[in-house]
């Protein structure tokens, strides 16, 4: 990314800041984050210390105003090491910029800025045991009461959610209206079940929340009644894929380095693996991905910092086209590697069951091939 002539000096310079920090505090340690389920807070703090976590945060709320370009850049050096680590950002900054854009003055001034400093931690609490891409079918009900409503159901795999102060719940009233509310992780009748061993993503201590008659006060609202699955929630997600995207092409970038690696130390029939064309072959197209995804990445993270229209959609095709490159360059290493490859000591281990969360997260592959589909067919149609 440093020779990239898209790239400016700043964003260059804190992309070589991003790399350090996780050489020192991030690479050493992330295959023993995987082991015990969990990154440690500590870490968190140093993110924090270090500026990242409410990085794309507005400079009034203690963020640091960075561009989407230089947020995908740090996604980009955290994905490569830890993707349970890169996972924080991803949903810190789902929940912030929805708050930044649809939360009222007392909600922004009372979370936006511990959030950005990494003393508060939030989840974006939409999957539901039933529900995950379908988001218009969200089952979590909320029931007038008072001034307020009750708050009831259930939502599942939420990122971050074991450790999370602050959940962003989304729902529906009786007349089916999208809602969504602050809950905050200690309110009573809230209820967080830890959920271990998942597939990938050990370490971004993801739960289940239980939901039992919550009470929510009227300010605690976010966005208005009917328009939240439309306009609130789909702003979150931008971000949420952004963020997926980049680090989809982090990690492609350490299956490619591992497995590259491999082959040039790794000798048969006296020769190294390098030399025979098969193994050649492989590594070309995981570094031919590795440029698309991340000219697709970059492409689409200037599209928002320039307001085009076409931003949503360039996001989309970056995160389609960088997960499934993640998937086959994390296949194709563990091949390289062969059983070397199939032990958890390996990072190459990890990297496998990774990368095929990041084709479910924030929309699966399948769900971004139907809207990009009909978005193709109806751009090129003859008229």
């Amino acid at each position: 990314m440093l020779n990239n002539p898209l790239l400016t000096e700043e964003q260059k310079t804190r992309y070589r800041g991003f790399c350090e920090f996780v050489q020192e505090h991030v690479e050493p340690h992330a295959d023993q984050w995987d082991k015990s389920q969990g990154v440690p807070r500590e870490v968190i703090g140093l993110c924090s210390e270090a500026g990242f976590v409410g990085g794309i945060f507005p400079e009034e709320f203690s963020g640091g105003g960075w561009d989407a370009v230089t947020f995908g850049l740090l996604n980009e050096a955290i994905g490569a090491a830890s993707s349970s680590l890169c996972a924080l950002f991803t949903v810190q900054t789902m929940v912030g910029t929805i708050l930044a854009k649809w939360g009222t003055p007392d909600q922004q001034n009372k979370y936006l800025a511990p959030m950005a400093k990494g003393d508060m931690i939030a989840s974006f609490a939409m999957t539901e045991p039933k529900v995950g891409s379908d988001i218009q079918a969200v089952e979590t009900t909320f029931t007038p009461r008072g001034n307020g409503y009750l708050l009831s159901g259930s939502k599942k795999w939420i990122t971050y959610s074991a450790m999370a102060d602050i959940f962003l719940v989304f729902g529906k009233d009786k007349e089916d209206k999208s809602m969504a509310c602050i809950v905050p992780s200690d309110a009573p009748g809230v209820e967080v079940i830890p959920l271990k061993d998942m597939l990938g993503f050990r370490g971004a201590h993801l739960s289940r929340i239980k939901l039992n008659d919550v009470e929510i006060p009227a300010g605690d609202l976010v966005g208005k009644p009917g328009l939240v699955m439309s306009y609130v929630a789909p702003y979150g997600l931008h971000y949420g894929r952004m963020s997926t995207a980049w680090s989809s092409a982090g990690l492609l970038r350490a299956c490619l380095e591992t497995g590259a690696a491999y082959a040039s130390e790794r000798r048969a029939f006296g020769r190294p693996i390098m030399d025979h064309g098969m193994i050649r072959q492989i590594v070309t197209d995981m570094g031919v991905d590795l440029e698309a995804a991340r000219h697709l990445c970059l492409g689409a993270s200037m599209a928002d910092d320039s307001h085009s229209p076409g931003a949503v959609e360039k996001t989309l095709i970056a995160k389609y086209y960088a997960t499934r490159a993640a998937v086959r360059a994390a296949a194709d290493t563990v091949q390289i590697m062969g059983a070397a490859g199939c032990h958890e000591e390996n990072p190459a281990a990890r990297y496998y069951r990774n990368a095929k969360i990041m084709e479910i997260i924030e929309g699966t592959s399948q769900v971004h091939q139907e809207i990009l589909g009909k978005s193709f067919c109806k751009k090129f149609r003859k008229r």
